[in-house]
């Protein structure tokens, strides 16, 4: 099974839909019990890893043959339903691009991304306005047929064999100009899911050039190789202060103090590893594509189109 999926892959690797996207916080956490029958609008919600028996194994603690067809089917009924209903595991609708039926234009991967020794479902749902996207990334637990949601971001993913991730910011209307923010996280074997562990935002100096004020207040001693460019690593309750006192005095903007680009890769490594991201084998969210996972497709009717 692994190896037909990677070999789709050069079949369809051309298609891909490289989005520049980007990531805003989000529920990480939900479980769901899979069948592989028909498509269905809602499935049964399934008690969260914390109250199950701690003597389950973890995913991917043994996979067998059976597990790998297991989770192959998991993966392709929730593909099967994003694609034909647009519906999550959990039945959360999934907003789509206008005039559209079938969820084309979307990709997703089967690969490991955690470094846990089982295949994760990665979806990017990024054919849809900028608040209804959506970076999914799925583990299964084959004795408990779940399928758990292990990260909700937006589709910005860069994965590392560590086990981190980061996902870019949704938005940079901020002062980072060259610089685009975003969170790391990390994998937490023991939860399931990948864990928050920071933000990083920065102040670019061209972005407030014409403000005589904020360029004086730009934090020089901070900028070691004088780029103009200072980095804000965002840690546990980060928050953003005014721009400016009430006796008009320039404010510090965030709730860390600005480092260089070298303290920021140091902090980067620590979790990366200094790796470089690994290269994920996504497929366009398409029939072949899905029916290759070994789930055959369900009799649904397509919903009407959106717009």
């Amino acid at each position: 099974m692994k190896q037909f999926i990677w070999m789709l892959c050069g079949i369809f690797i051309s298609g891909l839909l490289l989005g520049t996207l980007s990531a805003c916080g989000a529920d990480q956490f939900s479980t769901c019990v899979i069948t592989t029958g028909k498509a269905s609008p809602a499935q049964e919600a399934a008690p969260a890893p914390a109250d199950r028996p701690e003597d389950v194994p973890k995913p991917g603690a043994s996979i067998t043959a059976e597990e790998d067809e297991a989770r192959m089917l998991a993966y392709g009924k929730a593909l099967w339903d994003m694609y034909l209903l647009g519906l999550l595991p959990d039945g959360t609708e999934l907003e789509r691009a206008a005039d559209t039926g079938p969820a084309e234009g979307n990709r997703f991967a089967v690969a490991d991304v955690n470094g846990d020794g089982a295949e994760e479902l990665i979806v990017c749902w990024d054919q849809a306005c900028m608040a209804g996207m959506r970076g999914l990334v799925y583990t299964y637990d084959y004795p408990g047929r779940e399928l758990r949601l292990a990260l909700s971001e937006f589709p910005g993913l860069a994965f590392y064999e560590s086990g981190a991730v980061t996902a870019d910011w949704s938005h940079n209307q901020g002062w980072a100009g060259r610089f685009w923010p975003f969170t790391l996280y990390q994998y937490s074997p023991e939860r399931g899911v990948y864990e928050s562990i920071g933000s990083v935002d920065a102040w670019d100096l061209s972005c407030t050039a014409g403000d005589e004020a904020l360029t004086a207040a730009f934090p020089r001693e901070a900028d070691g190789d004088g780029d103009g460019l200072v980095y804000y690593i965002l840690t546990g309750e980060w928050y953003n202060q005014p721009h400016f006192s009430e006796d008009g005095s320039f404010s510090q903007i965030w709730g860390a103090d600005p480092v260089d680009r070298a303290a920021l890769e140091d902090w980067l490594n620590a979790y990366t590893g200094g790796a470089e991201p690994l290269k994920i084998p996504y497929l366009p969210l398409e029939e072949v594509a899905i029916s290759a996972l070994g789930c055959p497709k369900p009799d649904v009717t397509y919903p009407e189109p959106v717009g």
